[in-house]
């Protein structure tokens, strides 16, 4: 199957920084909808390729901007995980928008789906009650349930930004979020053991500059708002109730608790009146399912409720 890739830029709603966006198109297939891709922190949309290749396989255009701080919509490494002097984290849910917008006024007709790893379903998270009215699914994949240190670690980056200034990487705050990622994991090889089962991505991953660097203080008090504003009340009460929803984590991701923190957001969606939401676990699967052993299976179904959730001929898009 041939595929278009094609790669264009638009002006931030930071009204700084320049985002860059990407677009596979499958050619020569009826094209049967549009998936929007969210990636996660310290990740960039081309980490994504096999999987947007495999949708693109099955008639789907695909589309993902770097966000802010991230990837290709960085002009030098000294902007790597910073978004914006204050509220960076609502600058990335307008940015995905600017891209939806530009997909839809391409595609006005086609169903369209979002999907959000890790910092990226947060971002998708706080995207569904502003515009999940106009999509018709969406799937979180390994993503942050309520975390007591949230509205702690919101201080303590904000205390760093105060006194060190707003681009300073505190190595303190990266322990604290990171350190104990590995603690059940026998043997680790690498500080990285926990995104992956898989040597080769974790290898990858720890060499890959776009992927290995500390986040800003003003990246970490934006990460922390995520989780916070995510996993808040209104979040789940505001998300439109039609809007079905797919949640997939590997049971030994330590960015879900193993399961715990998923299986809360799920019931959170549930109890502010969500019809339709599911979960998958994969057994032993690690934080990035779609780089791990088994990322057929994960792919496989991933597609299977997309497909399950296609409008029919008598709806639209």
């Amino acid at each position: 199957m041939n595929i278009k890739c094609t790669q264009n830029i638009f002006k931030s709603s930071n009204d700084v920084s320049s985002i860059t966006y990407y677009i596979l198109t499958p050619e020569d297939v009826e094209i049967r909808g549009v998936i929007q891709i969210a990636h996660g922190m310290c990740d960039y949309f081309s980490r994504y390729t096999v999987f947007a290749k495999y949708l693109c396989s099955l008639g789907f255009i695909v589309c993902g901007n770097d966000h802010l701080g991230h990837g290709a919509s960085v002009s030098r490494e000294t902007e790597l995980g910073f978004f914006a002097p204050k509220n960076g984290w609502s600058c990335l849910v307008d940015d995905m928008k600017k891209l939806t917008d530009i997909m839809k006024a391409r595609y006005p007709d086609l169903p369209f789906y979002l999907f959000g790893h890790s910092m990226g379903s947060l971002l998708a998270r706080l995207y569904l009650p502003l515009y999940g009215k106009d999509i018709q699914g969406c799937i979180l994949c390994g993503t942050v349930g309520p975390v007591p240190f949230a509205r702690t670690g919101i201080r303590l980056a904000d205390s760093v930004v105060h006194t060190k200034g707003m681009t300073y990487r505190s190595a303190f705050l990266s322990k604290m979020t990171f350190n104990n990622f590995n603690k059940k994991i026998s043997q680790p090889n690498s500080m990285f053991a926990w995104l992956s089962r898989d040597k080769n991505t974790v290898e990858l991953f720890q060499s890959d500059n776009k992927c290995n660097f500390v986040f800003t203080a003003t990246g970490f008090r934006d990460l922390f708002t995520l989780v916070q504003k995510s996993n808040h009340v209104r979040c789940f009460r505001t998300t439109p109730h039609d809007v079905p929803i797919l949640l997939i984590a590997g049971d030994k991701d330590p960015v879900g608790s193993y399961g715990d923190g998923v299986r809360t957001v799920a019931r959170m969606y549930r109890a502010a009146g969500q019809k339709d939401v599911d979960v998958i676990f994969y057994k032993d699967g690690r934080h990035e399912i779609l780089n791990e052993l088994n990322h057929l299976d994960v792919f496989g179904d991933v597609s299977r409720w997309i497909e399950d959730h296609l409008p029919t001929k008598n709806e639209s898009a």
